[in-house]
């Protein structure tokens, strides 16, 4: 199949655009938001274009959701960012210790994972790439990781 040209790309954009944009501020609630996801990956459309058409739809929306949910991941991480570094020395020590107990109770692998997700804010495929592991190992270890930290932290408390 030929390639996109950026003309044709816009005219599917355009075609497509309704759609996506209706679905993303379903997901997101925030049309703000959904409207800056879809715009990034129409830019992502222009630089590197799906091999065909087929499901333009399902590509612009999967791009923009990804772009969205970074987006949102980062905010909240600066607001977090933002709130702890106004708490008082006491609390922002008492804080680390807390989470310092709760990653004590996970295996290397499973730190190594949680932090890079969380604190670093890679996405699972990220991580698999990083580590050369696949993307649902990633995942069930996300899962175990966090049930193990809130069983120890019932257990701490």
């Amino acid at each position: 199949m030929p390639e996109i040209t950026q003309e044709r790309w816009q005219e599917l954009y355009d075609r497509a655009f309704p759609q996506v944009y209706r679905a993303l501020v379903a997901a997101t609630f925030d049309p703000d938001r959904a409207l800056d996801g879809l715009h990034d990956a129409f830019e992502e459309g222009m630089r590197h274009p799906p091999s065909d058409d087929r499901n333009l739809e399902g590509w612009l929306y999967r791009v923009a959701l990804r772009r969205t949910r970074r987006s949102l991941f980062r905010e909240a991480r600066e607001t977090t960012m933002l709130e702890r570094a106004s708490e008082d020395p006491t609390t922002r020590t008492l804080r680390r210790l807390e989470v310092g107990e709760l990653l004590a109770l996970l295996s290397e692998r499973q730190r190594t994972i949680i932090v890079a997700h969380y604190y670093l804010g890679l996405s699972q495929e990220e991580i698999a790439e990083a580590l050369g592991i696949r993307r649902g190992t990633v995942s069930a270890t996300v899962s175990q990781s966090l049930a193990r930290m809130r069983k120890g932290g019932v257990e701490h408390a």
